[in-house]
């Protein structure tokens, strides 16, 4: 019986060493741990190449991991309302009555054993149906009567009887009075040092304004005196007030603060963010107070132990060359930066993973060519009641994309060896050159069939080449052949200023394209008939006389075509020593468009030459010859040789009988 006793003995100590074993192996979870839940970027462009023009579109996703599931410690939570005059305005007295007793509804469904709640109103003083004295300089106001609408101690949260007097005693608030937001902090500390050892203290302020009042250190009559500005802060009151929220946080208590900011200029944000920074709590702001009862429910998650991320901000520098054609309603492009921010994410206590948010905006570039995106850099606001607020950072890199041209042709079209001045009825040479670009993204392309016209009833084209070209792109890739040649022959039928249009007629995978190419100018000069008359105006002369050389031109429209252009007509003498003139042969002739033009159209050019016979001669014969044609275009000078004489002209002298 003793063997069986001592066996069942050791059984035991081994199970319960087992047992003991596996519980030290268990993964234990520290309470209130907030730790396990984080944010995440990620994202990126939806496609890495696109067309010049045409969209990208980049996302941005902001994905939650993880969840709470905590037991949290009991909370005594005193709520400090603001019930100065200026709280009657826009509707925020009603608006804060309302949200607070809805907060106090969301801590009664949640309470726990021990859970707490206090109330404060206060506006000059705090309306605990107390008394005070007022102090303007040296003399004393008073006393003056508070409203009873603050609790008096704590309540429990488990009571029902007790939190609907909390709820009643905020229906009887009233707004008047000045801003004495010391005495409030002042008596909640009072009644947080009530509070049960173990509990996590909380203060929430909602205040539409700075204090204008603080507390003195004099009592009279047994009552306690306030002093300030009243109508306005001043550095004391900030001072006091800090200070009230510091002796708060130095007893464990955390201190949110709502700032109503109906009007952009109730208060100053930048002290509203010091208090809450001194009390290790968070700062709130609203410009509407119909977003009041859902900042007040954010902060009733927060104590019951939630992860808030908020001015959750993105900032995008965007890479020269690229443009932002489409964002997120609300976001900007300012000084280069593309500006936003993701809404606020709140990690609920037992409430699971929040949704991921995803947003994109989308960029375009006229430029050909490869981007690098750079990073997207997303700034945020963490907290939580065991960490308190921290800030964060996340990056992302974008990569990059290009911009490409869609498959496509230039040309040009080119008389060859020309210039701007060419004769009737020659055939000159011309070329096609064509030259392809791009790539396609999508579809194998075929570029071919083209079909060149000049639009020119005075021209005639004949094709030369008689291979009939094509670019052919595969996908993702650019033109092969990247250019072609196309040879040609032009003939020109009319004479005078022409213009010629080339147009290009292709197809693009079958598809009709029209490509309109440079205009070309020329001028079409018959040099075989530019001469119409040459003559002189006698051709026996005497010694030592003159005679007139005259030429008549057709100058077939050409100063129409250049103003500045320039006709010169080289004439020589033969022999050219014959004779002794007053000009030197060959002698130039420069008709431009300011000479006589007679009553036929033509332009006259004259030249009077005086003629002397050498003096061992009593006779010479010369002959008058031009030779070439000097056209002057555009600053070019075309050269043309040219045959048209006057014969026989005699000079001699006179016989003396």
């Amino acid at each position: 019986m003793k063997r069986r006793s001592l066996a069942l003995s050791l059984i035991v100590v081994f199970v319960l060493s087992l047992l003991n074993i596996t519980s030290f192996m268990l993964p234990t979870v520290k309470a209130g741990d907030t730790s396990s839940v984080s944010i995440q970027l990620s994202g990126g462009p939806t496609k890495t190449k696109s067309y010049l023009g045409e969209d990208i579109e980049v996302k941005l996703k902001l994905t939650p991991t993880g969840q709470i599931n905590v037991q949290r410690s009991p909370v005594s939570v005193v709520l400090i309302i603001d019930s100065s005059g200026s709280m009657q305005d826009r509707g925020k007295m009603t608006a804060a009555k309302d949200a607070a007793k809805n907060l106090i509804d969301s801590f009664k469904s949640s309470a726990k054993t021990g859970d707490k709640l206090g109330l404060i109103d206060f506006d000059s003083y705090v309306n605990d149906g107390s008394r005070y004295y007022r102090k303007i300089n040296t003399t004393y106001y008073g006393p003056y009567s508070t409203s009873n609408t603050s609790t008096t101690n704590l309540v429990d949260l488990t009571n029902g009887s007790s939190v609907n007097t909390v709820k009643g005693l905020i229906d009887n608030m009233s707004a008047y009075g000045g801003t004495n937001m010391e005495a409030a902090l002042n008596k909640a500390n009072t009644l947080l040092s009530s509070s049960p050892s173990g509990n996590e203290k909380y203060v929430i302020m909602v205040t539409d304004g700075m204090p204008t009042f603080y507390m003195t250190s004099e009592t009279r009559n047994g009552y306690p005196v306030i002093t300030g500005p009243g109508n306005q802060s001043d550095s004391v009151s900030k001072s006091k007030t800090l200070s009230a929220v510091q002796s708060l946080a130095q007893n464990g208590t955390k201190v949110f603060v709502v700032g109503v900011d109906t009007t952009g200029a109730d208060i100053d944000r930048d002290f509203i963010d010091d208090m809450a920074s001194t009390g290790n709590g968070k700062a709130y702001y609203i410009s509407n107070t119909n977003a009041l009862n859902s900042i007040l429910q954010d902060i009733f998650r927060i104590i019951n132990m939630a992860v808030s991320y908020d001015n959750i901000t993105v900032e995008y520098p965007i890479p020269a060359g690229l443009t932002v054609t489409s964002m997120p309603s609300g976001w900007t492009v300012e000084n280069g930066k593309l500006k936003g921010s993701f809404n606020p994410i709140t990690f609920t206590n037992g409430g699971g993973t929040p949704s991921a948010q995803e947003l994109s905006f989308k960029i375009s570039s006229n430029v050909e060519g490869i981007y690098n995106l750079g990073k997207v850099t997303v700034t945020y606001k963490r907290y939580d009641t065991v960490n308190g607020e921290t800030s964060g950072t996340l990056e992302l890199n974008l990569g990059q994309v290009e911009f490409v041209r869609r498959p496509g042709i230039s040309a040009t079209f080119q008389i060859i060896g020309t210039g701007n001045i060419v004769e009737p009825d020659t055939p000159y040479n011309a070329k096609l050159t064509i030259s392809a670009y791009g790539k396609s993204l999508d579809i194998v392309t075929v570029i071919n069939n083209f079909v060149l016209s000049l639009n020119n009833e005075g021209v005639t084209l004949q094709k030369v080449s008689t291979s009939n070209p094509a670019f052919n792109y595969a996908v993702d890739s650019g033109p092969t052949p990247t250019s072609v040649t196309i040879d040609y022959r032009v003939t020109f039928t009319n004479v005078g200023s022409i213009t010629l249009n080339p147009v290009l007629n292709y197809q693009i995978n079958e598809t009709p394209k029209v490509l309109n190419l440079t205009p070309i100018s020329l001028f079409v000069f018959d040099s075989s008939n530019i001469i119409e008359g040459f003559s002189i105006t006698k051709k026996m002369i005497s010694d030592n006389s003159t005679a007139n050389l005259s030429v008549k031109i057709d100058d077939m429209g050409l100063f129409s075509y250049d103003s500045s252009a320039k006709i010169e007509i080289m004439i020589e003498m033969e022999p050219a020593n014959a004779i002794i003139t007053n000009v030197t042969f060959p002698l130039k002739l420069t008709v431009d468009r300011n000479t006589r033009v007679d009553s036929t159209g033509l332009r006259v050019a004259l030249q009077t030459v005086n003629f002397k016979v050498k003096p061992n001669q009593t006779a010479a014969k010369v002959s008058f010859n031009i030779s070439q044609i000097n056209l002057i275009v555009s600053g070019t000078s075309y050269t043309t040789p040219f045959e048209k004489r006057i014969n026989d002209v005699v000079v001699k002298k006179a016989v003396l009988r």
